[in-house]
């Protein structure tokens, strides 16, 4: 027998061993899904960016067509009438883009109509 003796059989370091190496591949995922869901969501601000710029371009009454794409975006916008007789146009800006899939953001706005 041997009593008296301290330290770590084989068995229990190769245990350890294990339980470590399961969690620091758990680690390992869960930093890749927070790196994916990072990038995701700066495309996502990106594109509202994107949308509140043309509205604010459209409320100056820039009317020109936006060049495409804009990086990995694609920007387009159309208005219509709000009302029969109002003073008051609907504009919806639509920000397209790829993210494991087709991407839409539409930010819709109610804009006076320019005089001409």
């Amino acid at each position: 027998m041997m009593r008296g003796r301290r330290g770590f059989t084989l068995i229990e370091v190769m245990v350890a061993m294990c339980l470590f190496a399961i969690g620091a591949a758990a680690l390992a995922e869960t930093l890749v899904v927070a790196q994916r869901v990072r990038a995701s969501s700066a495309r996502w601000g990106r594109a509202v960016g994107l949308a509140e710029e043309r509205i604010e371009r459209l409320r100056a009454g820039d009317r020109s067509d936006d060049p495409a794409p804009i990086g990995e975006f694609t920007r387009a916008w159309r208005s219509e009438p709000f009302a029969e007789g109002a003073d008051v146009e609907r504009v919806d800006v639509t920000v397209d883009w790829e993210d494991r899939g087709r991407q839409r953001f539409t930010l819709t706005a109610l804009l006076r109509r320019s005089r001409r």
